[in-house]
């Protein structure tokens, strides 16, 4: 997670390094916001056993006009292990996705927006079994123990939104994530925050 997180943020240095826009070198570049993250239950693992909690999302502005803004980001939502028992623990995960973005300035205050991007999230449990009566050192399903699992669930992620600008520095966002990870694992997350332009 440490190398992809690092390498996030090397993508989005060298698109500060590389946007070299002169007509719009005084214009607000960076967005940055704080938001609440709900995962919505439609029965998977992703659904089922996480609930989100915040997130944070920075962009940076690569291209601007009048009409439309190209922005690149990375956003992180943590998760909080919604199920543990006596036999299974999940534990709390970081979702990483880096996005590319298209937001249209429909108006001073309201702008609709568009990420398309590749989520990093993995699921890790710890499995408890305890079986005395029936051992098989062979066998992984009788012996006695804790057993950690790790389940990658990487998707590319659609992520539609839409920013109320309440003045020319702060914003309040809304946004869907769309993470369809496999052919019956479709993760649905909701985002409401507030957010800083600068």
């Amino acid at each position: 997670m440490k190398k992809k997180l690092i390498l996030s943020v090397l993508i989005l240095l060298t698109f500060n390094v590389n946007s070299q826009d002169k007509s719009s070198a005084k214009e607000d570049k960076f967005l940055i916001s704080l938001h609440y993250t709900g995962n919505i239950r439609n029965n998977n693992i992703v659904s089922d056993n996480y609930n989100g909690l915040v997130g944070l999302n920075a962009h940076y502005k690569l291209y601007q006009n009048e009409s439309i803004s190209i922005l690149g980001g990375i956003g992180l939502d943590y998760f909080q292990a919604r199920l543990s028992n006596s036999q299974i623990d999940f534990k709390n995960r970081l979702m990483l996705n880096p996005n590319f973005g298209l937001e249209v300035n429909a108006s001073k205050s309201f702008k609709p927006f568009l990420n398309l991007g590749y989520s990093f999230f993995s699921s890790k449990y710890s499995i408890k079994t305890s079986n005395p009566t029936l051992f098989d050192p062979m066998d992984p399903a009788f012996q006695s123990g804790t057993f950690t699992k790790t389940d990658s669930y990487n998707s590319f992620s659609i992520n539609p939104g839409c920013r109320l600008m309440f003045s020319e520095e702060f914003y309040f966002q809304a946004d869907y994530k769309l993470l369809p990870i496999e052919t019956n694992t479709t993760a649905h997350l909701i985002a409401l925050g507030i957010g800083l332009n600068f």
